[in-house]
């Protein structure tokens, strides 16, 4: 009725589309697991 449902559609792309915090993922794992980061632009 109020059209809130694209407002948390796209609270919910926010939320989970976060880049930096999925670099620091990549690194910490690189560096406690030995596991390659992913290939490059795919963050």
């Amino acid at each position: 009725e109020h059209g809130l449902d694209r407002h948390w559609r796209n609270a919910r792309v926010h939320t989970l589309h976060d880049p930096v915090r999925w670099k620091f993922h990549a690194i910490g794992n690189y560096y406690l697991n030995d596991t390659n980061p992913p290939l490059r632009g795919t963050i």
